[in-house]
C-alpha cells in the first residue's frame, strides 16, 4: 500500500508513539546506530532523531520518504540494502503487518549487530472503549485488539519484553474523516464508498457520539521487544 500520496496528511493525524513504549529498547537512544523499517514519512524517525539516535529510514515507498528528516534508503524488510552488524536496533513502527515475517526475520537478523534488538510497536484505536469501537467499523480502520498475541518472527528472534501503553490525541471531527482517508480502506475504495464512510462519520459524530471541537481520541501502543 502506497502512502505517499498522502504523506502531509499522515503525518498530520496518525499519532506518534509515547515515551514509555520506546523504553522497551533496552538502551540509551543517543548515538545509538538505528534503522526505522518501514520509517515511511517519518512519524517514528523523528522521535528516534529527537532522541538522539543516528537513524537511517528505509521505506520502498520514495514519496513518503522525501518527508523522511533521517539519511533514507529505498528499500524493503526482506532487502534493506544495509550492511551486516550495521546497526544496534531495528525500530518498526505501524509496518510489521506489511511484511513477509519469513523473509524479514533474517534479513533483519543480518542487519542487527550481535547484542541487537528489535522493537516493533503498534498504534491502534483502542477498542476496548465502545464508542471508539464503533468508530472504527465505520472507518473499517480493521483494529482489532488480540491480549494474547505476540510477534514470532523466527530467525533465533525471541521476545524478551512488551508493554501495553494506553494514550489518546486531542483530534476534531474533520480530523477524524481525515483520518480515515489515511487507512488502507480508504485507499482502495471507490469515490461512492469513500462519501459513504464520511457520511457514516459525519452522522455518527453528529448525532450517536456528539463531539463538539476536539475530543481525546483513545489508543493503545502495543511495544515488543526481541533479541537473538
Amino acid at each position: 500500500m502506497n502512502f505517499g500520496a498522502l504523506a502531509e496528511l499522515y503525518d498530520e493525524v496518525r499519532p506518534g508513539y509515547p515515551a514509555q513504549a520506546l523504553e522497551l529498547a533496552g538502551r540509551a537512544w543517543d548515538g545509538t546506530a538505528v534503522c526505522d523499517l518501514g520509517a515511511g514519512t517519518g512519524i517514528l524517525t523523528r522521535t528516534l532523531l529527537n532522541a538522539g539516535a543516528d537513524v537511517v529510514a528505509v521505506d520502498p515507498d520514495e514519496a513518503a520518504l522525501a518527508r523522511n528528516p533521517a539519511p533514507s534508503l529505498v528499500g524493503t524488510a526482506e532487502a534493506t540494502g544495509l550492511a551486516d552488524g550495521s546497526v544496534s536496533i531495528v525500530t518498526v513502527g505501524q509496518a510489521w503487518h506489511w511484511f513477509d515475517e519469513s523473509r524479514a526475520a533474517p534479513e533483519i537478523a543480518r542487519i542487527l549487530a550481535p547484542d541487537g534488538r528489535l522493537l516493533i510497536l503498534i498504534n491502534q484505536l483502542d477498542v476496548r472503549v465502545d464508542w471508539v469501537l464503533r468508530l472504527s467499523r465505520i472507518m473499517h480502520a480493521g483494529d482489532v485488539y488480540r491480549p494474547q498475541y505476540r510477534p514470532q518472527p523466527g530467525a533465533g528472534f525471541e521476545l524478551v519484553d512488551h508493554a501495553l501503553v494506553e494514550f489518546t490525541t486531542s483530534i476534531t471531527v474533520d480530523g477524524i474523516v481525515d483520518l480515515a482517508r489515511t487507512r488502507s480502506y480508504w485507499l482502495r475504495s471507490n469515490e461512492a464508498v469513500r462519501q459513504r464512510v464520511e457520511d457514516n462519520l459525519r452522522g455518527y459524530l453528529t448525532h450517536e457520539h456528539p463531539i463538539d471541537g476536539e475530543v481525546e481520541l483513545p489508543y493503545i501502543c502495543l511495544a515488543y521487544a526481541l533479541e537473538r
